[in-house]
């Protein structure tokens, strides 16, 4: 469990890092009048999966027992980051033109939902984790 717990606490870095450069590159993107393209959709899809398994990883850890009652909350904006991360990702892909503001308000919503569920448990972003 322990290898599970530092899966976790070490993936959300990569987690935010590709959650920032997406913000960075569609505003970028946004800025230049750019069309969404192949280095917005890898982007964008190498975040939401990085996403999807952090919410894997976090769901296992709760299943073999490490729970405690600030969790439930931590889950559910968790979970709501992944969907809307998701969600915008594949609405917009799905669109005769895709554009750049959906993503960036899935990518950036998921961001502030992220935050909100990092609070949740009484941390911060950056703060390091001791799995005990």
């Amino acid at each position: 469990m322990n290898a599970i717990f530092h899966a976790h606490s070490g993936l959300r870095f990569l987690v935010l890092l590709l959650g920032a450069l997406n913000v960075l590159i569609l505003v970028i993107g946004l800025a230049r009048k750019k069309p969404f393209g192949r280095p917005h959709r890898a982007l964008g899809a190498a975040f939401a999966g990085s996403l999807h398994l952090q919410v894997i990883l976090g769901t296992v850890l709760v299943a073999m027992g490490r729970y405690y009652p600030q969790l439930i909350g931590h889950f559910v904006m968790m979970v709501l980051a992944a969907v809307v991360a998701q969600v915008c990702m594949s609405v917009n892909r799905r669109k005769p033109t895709p554009g750049l503001v959906l993503p960036l308000v899935g990518v950036a919503g998921a961001l502030l939902l992220i935050f909100g569920g990092v609070m949740a448990i009484g941390r911060g972003l950056f703060t390091m984790t001791v799995a005990g």
